[in-house]
């Protein structure tokens, strides 16, 4: 298994898309707090402290997040099925089960620092031009030690989802199209469905895909706090268990 992981992890390393991805994230973290400083200094509003820039980042972490790992779910996995790299894999002698859990692992590990540029460069940046700023009522640096938690969970649990639509598809064309239209369209399915099946409405509100807006919240109460830990870990277990099973059942050519 630490060999698998260790080949992989290796692979991630030396993927194009995982490196492009990297650069697009960390230029839009630098462009990001960098314009509205010295848009915000033009125009003579009040400028963001490193704390406001870290949560606007969150806000829009999500929507890059979605989008970004679709494609390197698309790219980093399903592409593997058309170089054949799959099928030796299949056929090394090593579990089917071992060598997803491997690839979910790295690819999930993968996700995970792409989400955290974002909203650190923005909260470094900010920092560093305008200091880090405080919150009323508790601690600022806690604030963002939880956000970035759950921000890791969410990731994790949204790579999961990813990676079943990427070892289910066997061109990564199918697998960043599909993933991104459900990523995109999942709020607006169960929204509209639940307008006629309450069990549906019900289900999407402590789902990932609702969740994830309040990764940031200032003040949790411990309900909300437990719902944001354990709905994430269920999520990635459930869905690498499925992608374990649609893996062991699949012909590859």
């Amino acid at each position: 298994m630490y060999n698998l992981i260790k080949s992989e992890w290796y692979k991630l390393r030396k993927d194009r898309s995982f490196r492009t991805l990297a650069m697009i994230m960390v230029a839009l973290s630098i462009f990001w707090p960098l314009y509205w400083h010295f848009d915000n200094r033009l125009d003579g509003d009040p400028l963001f402290t490193g704390l406001e820039s870290f949560q606007r980042a969150l806000s829009s972490n999500t929507l890059i997040i979605k989008v970004s790992l679709c494609i390197l779910a698309g790219f980093f996995i399903s592409s593997e099925y058309s170089t054949g790299v799959m099928k030796n894999m299949a056929t090394s002698g090593n579990s089917r089960m071992k060598i997803f859990t491997a690839k979910l692992c790295v690819y999930s590990w993968g996700v995970i620092l792409l989400s955290l540029l974002f909203p650190v460069f923005n909260m470094v940046i900010s920092t560093i031009l305008s200091g880090f700023g405080a919150i009323d009522n508790q601690s600022a640096a806690l604030l963002v030690l939880r956000s970035m938690l759950f921000t890791i969970l969410f990731s994790a649990s949204f790579a999961s989802v990813a990676a079943l639509f990427a070892i289910t598809f066997t061109t990564s064309g199918k697998t960043i199209s599909t993933s991104i239209i459900f990523f995109l369209s999942i709020d607006v399915i169960f929204t509209s469905i639940g307008e006629y099946l309450p069990i549906f409405e019900t289900a999407y509100e402590y789902s990932v895909f609702t969740l994830v807006g309040d990764i940031g919240s200032t003040s949790p109460s411990n309900t909300e706090l437990w719902r944001l830990t354990v709905v994430p870990i269920l999520t990635f277990f459930g869905c690498g268990l499925a992608g374990c099973w649609v893996y062991k059942r699949k012909e590859i050519k």
